[in-house]
């Protein structure tokens, strides 16, 4: 298969080799961007297409931007999305390949994704250009809803925690489910907490004529709930990859902590809160969004660390907290139903900051604007992104 895939690149240079020269040439008057999307992580995969499809409807003046698909990505109907609302052709592959290979090339690769796919340029907002779905979509996930008991009109919240399933069985990424899987993605292990914490939360908002749909590809355990306003979709017969996007686009908040299909509803401006969030340099700055972190604990005093220790231990693999002597505690199920609450009424316009919350998120911004980090991983801040304000009245020391 190799050798087949070289020989189509050597093959095609007969035509890919003069086009690369004459975008060259023209790049004056026009330049051609050319490139793929980063398909292996849906995370990394929506937030890519959303952006660039934003791009494509800011008409930069004089730019063409030209693109391919891998054949293999981690959410097919996503790719069909793709294929149906960008200029998406197979032959730009090999355009791609040799505009990299010949020197001098870089400023016709489309737009570095080496932001972490964070949309620093406030790109969503801006555009507000979003791919739309086709009307008997909507009719085949409406009638889905339906058959779970849900009534036109009425609000549901998608939520996702985080466990290690996902990965280790992920065929996009070599998983099998093996033990050897599991141990090979155990350093994300940081970002996982455990489903059951959320209960309290999701039974609050069924009391609030709100259904919860608990998301997820391939999760450990099924909820543990008779709740009928309570939809466990991660063990649903009828999951797709249809459903997956077309819910996280189309709900009315999406809880998460942090994992990816997260970007689905963020490239579709729905409101986020994300709670166990690590790490702190991570916050979701361009989005209407609320964090809540983890609790960091220095294990040889039981000192909490403050909002400046987060930002100076940015890690990202388990076993750089453990060497640092931190302990990564979870927000406990009622901090977890009190941030909710904050979240809702932020969201029906019935919560009022006091005069300290104010404060305090002007103390955190402060602090992030001033970490060295914080210029290569944002840029452009949404007025509704926050640390939650009950997580500050909470903790009062954090920010000190």
């Amino acid at each position: 298969m190799m050798l087949l895939n070289k020989g189509l690149t050597l093959l095609n240079g007969i035509w890919a080799i003069p086009m690369v020269f004459f975008i060259r040439v023209i790049k004056p008057w026009c330049l051609v961007r050319i490139g793929s999307f980063n398909v292996w992580r849906i995370g990394h995969f929506a937030a890519d297409v959303g952006q660039h499809y934003a791009r494509l409807h800011m008409k930069e003046a004089n730019v063409i931007d030209l693109y391919y698909l891998h054949k293999k990505t981690c959410n097919d109907f996503l790719a069909l999305m793709i294929n149906r609302n960008f200029p998406v052709t197979s032959w730009v592959k090999y355009l791609d390949q040799w505009n990299r290979f010949i020197p001098f090339g870089k400023a016709h690769e489309r737009p570095s994704t080496a932001t972490g796919s964070r949309d620093i340029y406030g790109l969503l907002e801006k555009s507000k250009a979003k791919m739309e779905f086709l009307p008997a979509e909507d009719d085949l996930a409406k009638a889905w809803l339906r058959s779970k008991g849900w009534s036109d009109g009425e609000p549901f919240v998608c939520l996702l925690v985080r466990d290690d399933s996902f990965l280790a069985n992920d065929e996009v990424n070599n998983g099998s489910g093996s033990v050897e899987d599991y141990k090979r993605w155990a350093y994300h292990s940081y970002r996982n907490s455990d489903i059951n914490t959320y209960l309290p939360a999701m039974e609050w908002l069924t009391e609030q004529g709100v259904w919860v749909f608990r998301m997820g590809k391939t999760m450990e355990k099924p909820l543990p709930s008779t709740n009928q306003y309570i939809v466990d979709y991660a063990f649903d017969d009828a999951k797709s990859d249809f459903l997956d996007i077309w819910l996280f686009a189309h709900c009315d908040l999406c809880i998460s902590t942090g994992s990816g299909p997260d970007m689905v509803s963020d490239i579709y401006r729905r409101p986020l809160l994300i709670l166990n969030h690590l790490t702190l340099t991570d916050h979701f700055s361009w989005s209407n969004s609320i964090i809540a972190p983890k609790h960091l604990i220095w294990k040889k005093s039981g000192a909490r660390l403050s909002c400046n220790d987060h930002l100076k231990h940015p890690f990202y693999e388990t076993s750089q907290y453990i060497n640092a002597g931190i302990e990564i505690i979870d927000l406990t199920d009622s901090e977890i139903i009190q941030i909710t609450q904050e979240c809702w009424k932020r969201i029906l316009g019935k919560w009022k900051d006091e005069s300290i919350d104010k404060t305090n998120q002007e103390i955190f911004w402060t602090m992030m604007k001033a970490d060295p980090s914080f210029s290569k991983w944002h840029g452009w801040v949404h007025p509704e992104s926050r640390v939650s304000s009950v997580f500050l009245q909470n903790n009062p020391d954090w920010l000190q």
